[in-house]
């Protein structure tokens, strides 16, 4: 007869009582920027997730998913969601891994950001909960946090590639067998959420999937747009490349790749999204890489190493172009908190601390932990490589979206320092 995994000691330790005061105290911590500010941290996305923007050009996910609690409490409704999430999220990675000393996940959280970023109205919050969701779905083999992780995976264009590549990781470290049901049933949660939502709610809404990537290069080489201008006579596109030249020598501007946004505000009738996804977007790409392959790369390959460097760039600004309810006019937020930089450096400083606890988490534990544990690391690592690599490309450096890969470092670390180590590894985690 086979042996019955064993209970171990940090399982048994932690009671009921214990597990809700930990949740409890989570979802405190995930609140408390949101609650010290005055109002959750938002910028101009913001009004596409909160509760009341299914008609925005972003997912759709949590605008229909917080739109009852919306309803109720405003715009906190996706920060009190984000914040019962990543601490169920944390709960379980607890459980599942067998953390001993697992309060000391609360300070790594706060080395993470995470707290900043659970109490912002954004699904940049989600892509941690959908990783330890699908997890701890495919080691304990359930199919609702399978469902849970898709859900969440549609917050966000890039959650099917990242899912993806998480699926990917899995059967290669863990074989085919293992990667199968439960990442399947995750990746097809997401495309039909996703499809579902976009058939339902505003279908003519025009598709960016181009726009992003050819919006991040002409941000950095504006003359990508003049040779569009003259490929096409499209005087609108020179024009626009002028005004690049100005604003993207402005000390606030420095690193930015978002300029489209400008252009649609300066040229409001004359710049049809649709109309430059359809004719303009692909050519702007394909001169790029075919004229300029080598500036195009080392371009990307510098976004991608900014994300780990000393600067950091928030985008809690404090004048905002979409309109807040009255308590946002009295936020730390809107007296420009973000914008000093003895603000940034303690963001900075914290983030260099996760850097380096995790350094010397992987010198002291890596030994010590087991070999599923070890792959279930590389898979957390490759992951998070993964999505800086993809954003590098797509979208260039808007810091949150590395920000948003921190928790799983910050989790990377729990794993190696707060581990049991075991005589044995379960039956049930190897797949064997």
């Amino acid at each position: 007869m086979a042996e019955r995994p064993r209970l171990n000691a940090t399982s048994r330790g932690m009671s009921a009582g214990a597990t809700a005061l930990m949740f409890l105290s989570l979802v405190a911590l995930f609140l408390m920027p949101a609650w010290l500010n005055g109002f959750p941290w938002v910028m101009d996305d913001s009004i596409a997730y909160s509760g009341q923007g299914v008609n925005w050009m972003r997912a759709k996910t949590a605008a229909v998913l917080v739109a009852p609690l919306y309803g109720l409490i405003g715009y906190w409704a996706l920060p009190v969601f984000n914040a019962v999430v990543n601490a169920a999220a944390w709960l379980l990675l607890i459980r599942s891994f067998d953390l001993r000393a697992y309060w000391l996940v609360l300070p790594l959280a706060v080395l993470a950001l995470q707290p900043l970023y659970t109490s912002a109205v954004l699904v940049d919050a989600w892509f941690f909960a959908a990783v330890v969701f699908l997890i701890v779905s495919i080691r304990s083999k359930s199919p609702f946090l399978a469902l849970s992780a898709g859900i969440l995976f549609s917050g966000h264009a890039s959650g099917l590639m990242l899912a993806g590549v998480l699926t990917v990781l899995v059967a290669l470290f863990f074989g085919i067998r293992k990667a199968g049901v439960m990442p399947v049933l995750a990746i097809g949660t997401a495309i039909v959420v996703s499809s579902f939502l976009n058939a339902k709610y505003y279908p003519d809404t025009p598709s960016l999937s181009r726009t992003f990537l050819a919006a991040r290069l002409f941000s950095a080489k504006p003359e990508l747009l003049r040779v569009e201008c003259e490929r096409t006579s499209d005087t609108v596109l020179c024009e626009a490349a002028d005004l690049i030249e100005t604003i993207r020598h402005q000390p606030e501007n420095a690193g930015r790749r978002d300029f489209f946004w400008d252009l649609m505000r300066a040229f409001p009738d004359r710049f049809e999204l649709a109309a430059f996804e359809r004719d303009h977007a692909w050519p702007i790409i394909r001169t790029a890489i075919t004229t300029m392959p080598l500036e195009t790369a080392t371009l990307m390959l510098q976004d991608f190493f900014s994300f780990y460097g000393t600067g950091t760039r928030l985008d809690f600004a404090s004048q905002l172009n979409e309109p807040m309810p009255q308590p946002f006019s009295t936020s730390w937020q809107a007296k420009g908190v973000w914008e000093t930089d003895s603000h940034l450096a303690l963001v900075t400083g914290l983030r260099m601390l996760l850097y380096a606890c995790l350094a010397v988490a992987l010198i002291t534990g890596w030994q010590r932990i087991d070999r599923d544990t070890r792959l279930w690391l590389a898979v957390l690592f490759l992951v998070s490589l993964a999505n800086d690599g993809l954003f590098a490309v797509v979208s260039g450096p808007p810091d949150r979206y590395h920000h948003r890969i921190l928790p799983l470092l910050a989790g990377a670390a729990a794993l190696l320092l707060l581990s049991n180590r075991r005589d044995h590894t379960d039956m049930s985690s190897t797949g064997k």
